[in-house]
């Protein structure tokens, strides 16, 4: 069962449907951790035989918008997706492609870019290595 009552309180304040489908995508992307919209369609067609890519498309485009989830862009992937949460940075295996969370205070980072003049608006730290799978 989902974890998540934050998004559909938010689903709810906003006007939108809390259907059956908007659940299981947020349960399905929150599962897997990081996942592309054909990953989110595969694990979803068992439960929506007849849910198709554009109503995942138009799911994920309410989400993005209502900041709900977050789009990750890796140099060579896919887009990935995953459920907003705290700021993190992303280790990402260079072998098999895992993508792991790794929580850091990213409030001096964006300090020290905002003392240069800048204005950050979505922080986004990759690093790139093996995972401990990949190196045995």
């Amino acid at each position: 069962m989902m974890k998540e009552n934050w998004i559909i309180d938010i689903l709810r304040s906003k006007g939108f449907k809390v259907t059956p489908q908007r659940i299981a995508l947020i349960d399905t992307t929150s599962k897997a951790g990081h996942a592309s919209v054909e990953q989110i369609y595969k694990s979803m067609k068992d439960g929506f035989p007849a849910i198709s890519l554009t109503t995942i498309y138009k799911i994920i485009g309410i989400f993005l918008h209502n900041e709900i989830i977050k789009e990750i862009h890796i140099a060579g992937k896919k887009k990935i997706y995953e459920i907003k949460k705290s700021p993190h940075a992303h280790h990402v295996c260079a072998v098999c492609g895992r993508i792991s969370d790794i929580y850091i205070d990213t409030k001096d980072l964006v300090g020290q870019i905002k003392s240069k003049g800048y204005e950050t608006t979505s922080p986004a730290i990759y690093c790139y290595g093996i995972c401990p799978d990949c190196r045995k």
